[in-house]
């Protein structure tokens, strides 16, 4: 996949010197990335979205109060928020408890400590969850393309309490390349495939999904401990994959779970 990228830097229209030092900060850490081109800081006077596509089509970070957005078009921005995951948590107030954490806890509940591999972060949603509901859990959360990964830690961190920050790393990687690199790490590999052409690419996921790479090519590894899969119900990779699917009659979404007793010594 293709990530190397231009973008443009500019903050909301009622601007402050927080966001302005942002814009700062954002131009040193994105100008030390390999796949960042060329970095354009512009005023955002009183122009619209809309408007600051239709002078450049550059991939345009916008600086907020509630943290950064990206845009690679003008109608429909990626950044973190806990939408679904804020229902969950409240949820499992209630005892229910979302599919992930059940797979979660069947295999890592009587752990002193694991680390969570999310191999596609995207949205970094499913990574959060996991680093709120586990205190036992390090998370390592990768994502391949720089602008995602850029707005979506930068997001997360405003949601975390100094302890909590310690036990999540930021990764901006190939996923593929990674994983080979850091085998000992391998605890709980976690792998989204519901950026396939499954999706409505008219939402914030089908954006995502259009950005970091239809279709791309993951690759199975052999050195985790138990493998999660989550994916469109009629989605290859269950298969490719060699995971057990557990079919949910109620929903597209389908996870799968395969256990590597190699690893585990048995």
């Amino acid at each position: 996949m293709n990530t190397v990228t231009n973008v443009r830097l500019t903050t909301a229209v009622k601007s402050n010197a927080s966001l302005y030092k942002q814009v700062e900060d954002a131009f040193s850490i994105l100008s030390a990335l390999d796949l960042v081109n060329h970095i354009n800081v512009i005023d955002r006077k009183k122009l619209t979205i809309r408007q600051l596509f239709q002078q450049d089509t550059t991939p345009l970070i916008v600086f907020e109060s509630s943290g950064p957005k990206l845009y690679f078009t003008a109608e429909t921005p990626i950044y973190f928020h806990l939408d679904t995951v804020k229902v969950k948590l409240q949820l499992m107030k209630q005892n229910k408890q979302p599919v992930l954490v059940e797979m979660v806890d069947y295999v890592a509940k009587d752990l002193p400590s694991f680390n969570f591999v999310d191999g596609t972060m995207g949205f970094g949603r499913d990574s959060y969850l996991i680093l709120k509901t586990f205190k036992q859990a390090t998370i390592y959360a990768i994502e391949q393309h720089p602008l995602i990964h850029y707005v979506i830690s930068e997001g997360m961190k405003r949601y975390l309490d100094e302890e909590t920050y310690k036990r999540i790393h930021f990764i901006n990687d190939d996923y593929n390349k990674w994983v080979k690199r850091h085998p000992e790490v391998l605890d709980l590999l976690y792998l989204d495939n519901m950026f396939e052409r499954t999706l409505d690419e008219n939402d914030r996921m089908g954006e995502l999904s259009k950005m970091t790479g239809t279709n791309q090519e993951i690759v199975s590894v052999s050195d985790y401990k138990y493998l999660i899969v989550k994916a469109h119900y009629k989605s290859p990779s269950f298969k490719k994959l060699k995971v057990t699917q557990c079919i949910r009659k109620s929903t597209k979404t389908h996870y799968g779970l395969k256990i590597n007793h190699k690893r585990l010594g048995h």
